[in-house]
């Protein structure tokens, strides 16, 4: 019975290959060197693969410290007096390019527009005006004015276009 098992046992740890002619061989290698690795693949999704060279365009340049903060100052003037026009329901872009003016921003330096109709909606524009701050040559204040809110961001410029990135389908 010992021999039996220790038979057994014996093919069972046979090389591959020696076992029979069903028996499939496995490579194996000895060799101490590394082993590659692919390099991960993020998912592509529903993007083509040349998308990010297509959006290239819209990308913003990095703001240092010292730009960051400047924005961030010039954020915190500008919240106020848009949260004060909210708050009087008034959502014109004429009242808002006032405010930035009455700030002392130059008006060089802001862009106002109306909010845009959803795409693929014939309605009218919802209440509410879009705004840009180009400051440092670098950087923007952006955001919006609308009934149920205020919002201010400090971004990067983009070379392409500035501040508000153009509509587009």
């Amino acid at each position: 019975m010992a021999a039996a098992s220790l038979a057994v046992l014996l093919l069972g740890c046979a090389a591959p290959g020696t076992g029979g002619d069903d028996a499939q061989a496995i490579p194996t290698s000895t060799s101490a060197s590394p082993t590659a690795l692919a390099k991960p693949v993020a998912p592509q999704g529903d993007a083509p693969p040349n998308h990010a060279d297509n959006n290239g365009w819209k990308r913003r340049h990095e703001l240092s410290a010292a730009d960051q903060r400047t924005g961030q100052k010039l954020a915190a003037r500008i919240r106020p007096k848009l949260e004060a026009l909210r708050a009087a329901g008034d959502f014109a872009p004429a009242s808002t390019q006032r405010v930035l003016l009455d700030l002392g921003i130059t008006a060089d330096a802001i862009e106002v527009t109306a909010m845009r109709t959803p795409i693929g909606q014939e309605t009218t524009p919802p209440p509410g005006a879009v705004y840009a701050v180009r400051f440092a040559d670098v950087g923007c204040v952006i955001g919006d004015v609308r009934p149920e809110r205020v919002m201010v961001e400090v971004r990067g410029s983009a070379a392409e276009f500035g501040c508000l990135e153009p509509f587009s389908h």
